[in-house]
This record gives C-alpha cells, structure tokens and sequence, in this order.
C-alpha cells in the first residue's frame, strides 16, 4: 500500500513538472526574436533610463516624467538588467514569460484543491496553449504580471472562506493582500474594482458576510496600503501634488473623455472567444454550465469562477475606454471552466452523455480539419512568400487530429488529451518561427534604428522632426529630443546635430530645405497602420563645438 501511495505521488510530480516545462516551453519560445512594440518600449526604455539615472522613484520615458502606469513593471526589468546587464527584448519580456509560468503554477496548486488533480493538470494545460497566454507571455507590457496576482487573489479568497483550517485562511488571506497590493503596482488601480466587485458579488449572492471579519480586512488593508501607497505619496510630493495626469489616466479613460478608443459596448464579446482559441468552442458551454446542479459538488467552484470572469468583463463592459489586453485577468477562469467541461467530456460523463461528448469532441475535430486545410489555400493568396510554412503547418495540424482521433477511438483517453495539448504547443512554435516573427511589422523600424545608432557616433546628438516612435527610441538606444519646427531643427542642424524625420515629416522638413540625406531607407517605420520610410540627415562639416 506504502508503495503504491509512492508510485502515485512520484507520477504526479513527474506530470507537475511536465506541465511546467510544457508551459515554460511555450512562455520561451523565441522570446526574444519579434522587435518590441510601442508599448513595450514604454517599459524598455523607462527601465533602461532608471538604471541610466539610477532614480527609481521618478520614471522617465525619454527624459519626460512617465506616471501614467505604476512602477512594477520598470522595476522588475531594471533589476533584470543589471543581471543580463542590458535592457533587450529578453530581459524586457522575462518578467512576463515568469510571471506566466507562475500563473500556470498557481493553477494546478489550488484547482487541486479544490477539485482534482486532473482538471487541474487540464486547466493548467488549457490555460498554457491558450493565445491569451502566448501572447502576453511573450510581451513586455504589464498584463501578465498584473493577471498573476490578480489571479491570486481570486485562488487563495476562494480557498481562505472555504476552509475550516483557521490557519491556512490566514495564511491565504495574507498571500490574498500582499497580491492585491502587488498587483494595483503592477498596473494600478485596475485592479481594485476588476478583484473587488467580483468578490463583492461573491460575498452578496452566497451571503457571505459572517466570513468577513475571518478574512483579516484590517491587518489586510494595512498590509495593502504600505505597499500600494510609498510610491504615489513620494511621487505627489515631487509633483506638490499636481496629480492631473493620474486624474487623466484612470479617471477620465474609464468614463471616456481621455483615450476612449471608441470601442463599441459588446467589444469584449468577440475578445472572449479570440484569447481562448483554439479552445473557444467551450465558452458558451462554459458560461451555462455552472447553473446545472449536475455538477454537484463542482458547482460551487464554478459559480464562484463564473462570478470572476462575468463580473469583471461586465464592470470592462460599461467603461468607456476600452482596450484587448484589459480582459486578460479574467481568462484564467475561463480556462479552469473549460478545463472542468473537458473533463466531463472526455472522462466522467457525468454532465455530457456519451454521444453529445463524443458528437461536440468530433465536430470540433471536423473545423479545425477543414481550417489547416484551407490555410496553404488563404495563405497563397494573401502572403505567398509564406506558402512553405503553412503547408508545414497544415501538414503538422492534420497529422496531430489524425493522432488523437485515433486515440481517443481507441480507449486512450488521457495519452490523447496529452497529445492535442503537445500538438497546440507545436503548432504555436511553428506560427512564431515561420509566421509571427519573420513577418513582424516591427522588422524594418528595428533595422533603421540599429543602423542609425551605428552612424551616429555615442558622442554626438540625435534629434527627430516631430515624430520618434517608441521602437526608434529603444533601438536606437539613447533619448531623442522630438523638435516641433522646422526653424529650430535647420538650426540645430547647421551646429552640426543629427536629425532623423519619417514619412511625411521628412518630406515636410526637405520641402524647400537642402538637408544632406547620410542614411536613408525606404521601409523604416510604421505610421498609422502604414509603413513610411526614414532618413538620417546630418550636415557635412557641421560644428562638433555646438554638438552638445
């Protein structure tokens, strides 16, 4: 019996670490190889001129004050940096490859307890191939951190009022404050309503509220506060309390008067489908099934998931500054309920009959046989320089069906789930290596920065006609002063400093000036969804003495 009790604790460790290599294999790949977008280089460049400055209280993104996000973000890749010793894609984007892993890990630790080990190797899995995850895997931007902690927050309230263990709720309760103050640094003050009115809901519709005084909201707060609040007050005394860009930046954009983008009030319904792919085909499902008494004993966790993913879409909904990325923390519940429905489907039938699991999983198989076969057929049609890749990537597609067809006919139900899994994950590799990055529109801007900081000697100074993007400014890999005239640029220019101008600004500054064109490249930087060229401008015997 001792024996056997071994055996399984070590498979399951031997399936632990699997997934965490699985996942950590997808959080990797490639990290480094696409360009950093704009938005990344507000995290690249205000981490590299933290270290630069060595103030780590002030963020400045091109020598201007950068307040607009809290400093997590800046700080974990400034700290990385002195590890790697520079701030490049790898180092930018590692705290969200980490970060990603960690959410994995988190994961399969609480939906275990909470249910089995199996939904939560199967939610882990879902979660780790689902574009939600690759995707902010494998960017800078905070989002990934910030769904992190405020993932666990939702894990560790859940498991803190539904134990008897009065030690293990607090320790619960502690890890739940300290990720709440966390995470309102990663990307503040999101997180205070996208966790609150959730949990809020939970309490209300389950009549919760005897649990309250258990779940430590004094010491909590208190623990809270002295981590969210050294920054913003030493911050506000720089600024003598001139607080109008934080004002701007969270109270203006969720009702819409700064950056509202226009999005329309169902623009989170399609988003909801698009980061759960290939797994979208369970969200209507997902959405349903915790009101089915079916379930029994899971469907306690699943209304408290349900509450976590709707409540926090809903409360997005009715904001009016609108963006993708922002619906990423709640993701994670969905792939938990997806997770719980495939494992009915594919093991139990306990929900599903036989023929409505066995029907939902072939007509699932039927569409994405029909999409990796008319892939090669858009792909020539659309990016024929990439016809090879998607044959390869349709050819890998239908074989890995064929696969786990084939095994879940025969009997083999969990060497099948573990197959598609492997399959998604290979798919996912493929698109980066042979789509995502070589296709990347950021290429061209990546290659006329890195040629510019070769021209320009370390010395001398670079100036740009109104426009430098985020991406110049990294690549090039010093601050740029952006010039709004063209008077003082012709100034400046005749000192002897260089300029750089793009698409129609260069055309502006040439029109009825002589500037000597050093480097110029027709594909170098990306404007309003066009790619415009880039010129180096500077003048042939210019003063070195007024290059300062």
């Amino acid at each position: 019996m001792e024996n056997s009790r071994s055996n399984t604790r070590k498979t399951k460790i031997i399936i632990i670490c699997a997934v965490l290599l699985f996942s950590s294999v997808i959080a990797f790949w490639t990290l480094s190889e696409k360009p950093l977008n704009n938005h990344e280089c507000f995290v690249s460049i205000t981490a590299r001129e933290m270290l630069q400055s060595g103030d780590w209280i002030m963020p400045t993104y091109n020598g201007e004050p950068r307040l607009q996000k809290t400093p997590l973000s800046y700080w974990l890749v400034a700290g990385l940096a002195k590890v790697t010793g520079k701030v490049d894609e790898f180092t930018t984007r590692l705290p969200s490859a980490v970060f990603g892993i960690l959410s994995v890990a988190a994961i399969l630790y609480f939906v275990n307890q909470w249910l089995s080990f199996r939904i939560a190797i199967l939610s882990a899995a879902v979660w780790a191939t689902s574009l939600g995850y690759v995707r902010y895997s494998h960017n800078a931007r905070p989002e990934m951190v910030l769904t992190f902690f405020i993932m666990l927050c939702f894990l560790t309230f859940y498991s803190a009022v539904s134990t008897n263990n009065r030690k293990r709720q607090i320790i619960y309760m502690l890890v739940f404050w300290i990720s709440f103050g966390l995470a309102n640094l990663a990307k503040g003050p999101a997180p205070l309503p996208l966790v609150l009115v959730p949990l809020f809901f939970y309490v209300a519709v389950f009549r919760r509220w005897k649990q309250i005084p258990k779940l430590l909201p004094i010491i909590g707060t208190v623990i809270f506060l002295a981590i969210i609040l050294p920054w913003p007050l030493a911050i506000a005394s720089k600024l003598n309390w001139n607080l109008a860009v934080w004002k701007r930046e969270f109270v203006d954009r969720f009702f819409g008067t700064y950056a509202s983008g226009g999005k329309p009030l169902y623009y989170y319904l399609p988003k909801m489908f698009q980061f759960m792919l290939p797994w979208a085909a369970f969200v209507p499902f997902a959405l349903t099934a915790p009101f089915y008494r079916v379930w029994n004993k899971k469907q306690p966790v699943m209304q408290f998931l349900w509450l976590w993913f709707v409540v926090g879409v809903a409360f997005l909904t009715i904001s009016s500054g609108k963006r993708q990325h922002y619906i990423i923390p709640m993701m994670p519940a969905m792939a938990i309920l997806t997770a719980v429905l495939i494992e009915d489907m594919a093991f139990c039938r306990k929900a599903y009959t036989n023929k409505s699991a066995r029907n939902f999983l072939f007509s699932h198989l039927v569409v994405l046989t029909i999409g990796f076969v008319a892939l090669p057929i858009i792909i020539s049609k659309v990016k024929s320089e990439f016809l090879t890749e998607a044959i390869l990537s349709s050819a890998a597609g239908l074989i890995g069906i064929l696969i786990v067809a084939v095994l879940f006919r025969a009997g083999k139900t969990s060497v099948a789930c573990w197959a598609l899994f492997v399959i998604i994950a290979v798919l996912v590799m493929i698109s980066y290596t042979g789509f995502v990055n070589p296709s990347h529109y950021n290429q061209p801007s990546r290659k006329f920065s890195q040629s510019v900081s070769q021209i320009v000697p370390a010395s001398d100074k670079l100036i740009a006609y109104k426009s430098a993007s985020g991406r110049f400014i990294h690549y090039f890999g010093r601050r740029v002063p952006k010039i709004g005239t063209k008077s003082e640029v012709n100034e400046l220019y005749k000192k002897g400093w260089w300029v750089v101008a793009f698409g129609i600004y260069l055309d502006e500054l040439q029109d009825g000036n002589s500037f000597e064109i050093v480097f110029i490249q027709e594909n170098a930087e990306r404007h309003r969804n066009k790619v415009v060229g880039g010129a180096l401008l500077h003048k042939s015997g210019g003063d070195p003495e007024n290059n300062i």
